[in-house]
């Protein structure tokens, strides 16, 4: 049993899309890092050791249910497990939590929005293709989502430009997401008293 179990798809991914995968995966190394040192640093340390799942796309569906969007599976030393989102990106004219609301509009399909059930979401921006993360955050996803619904939390809305999808999604500035609702966050240019602590715990200069 690892701290950090990864659900990897072995189809092959095919599609405007693909080639996120590999980019994302490239990237894995450095997000197994920051979770550690986030959660050894709130006093819930993770299990050693990292382990990959892997399976098809139908097994995939059947054991663990694409539609609950979870991509990591979480094991503390404690003995308990959690489940958790992540996205990584590469653009960064704003820092922004993007969820997928409408996965076809045009038929009614539901995203995420209405289907996540990971109790952690992470995002991390790599915009100089350093496999490092520019600026990331940890949020605990029920929390932000009962925030939500209390009006403490703006969301916009958009539609998917990208690899022609018609997706629509909803997205809210890092910035403005409580307190409440962040485990950890990481941002260089905005040196607060929490985030220089992360900081300096990660070993990055902000």
């Amino acid at each position: 049993m690892a701290g950090i179990e990864r659900i990897r798809i072995t189809d092959k991914v095919q599609g405007r899309g693909a080639y996120r995968f590999p980019w994302s995966r490239k990237r894995q190394p450095e997000a197994n890092r920051v979770y550690r040192e986030i959660f050894r640093s709130i006093g819930s340390p993770l299990l050693p050791g990292t382990k990959e799942i892997l399976c098809t796309k139908d097994e995939f569906e059947a054991g663990y249910d694409h539609a609950l969007g979870i991509d990591v599976l979480l094991r503390f030393e404690g003995g308990f497990t959690a489940t958790m989102q992540e996205k990584f990106l590469s653009f960064d004219k704003a820092t922004t939590i993007t969820v997928e609301y409408m996965q076809n509009p045009l038929t009614g399909e539901q995203g995420d929005w209405f289907n996540l059930k990971c109790q952690y979401y992470f995002v991390g921006y790599d915009t100089d293709e350093s496999l490092t993360f520019n600026d990331w955050i940890l949020v605990d996803w029920p929390v932000l989502m009962r925030s939500t619904q209390q009006g403490l939390v703006r969301w916009y809305g958009n539609h998917n430009k990208r690899d022609g999808a018609r997706a629509s999604f909803k997205y809210a500035y890092f910035d403005a997401i409580p307190s409440s609702c962040v485990v950890a966050r990481y941002a260089p240019f905005v040196a607060k008293p929490r985030q220089l602590a992360i900081s300096k715990l990660l070993g990055i200069d902000a």
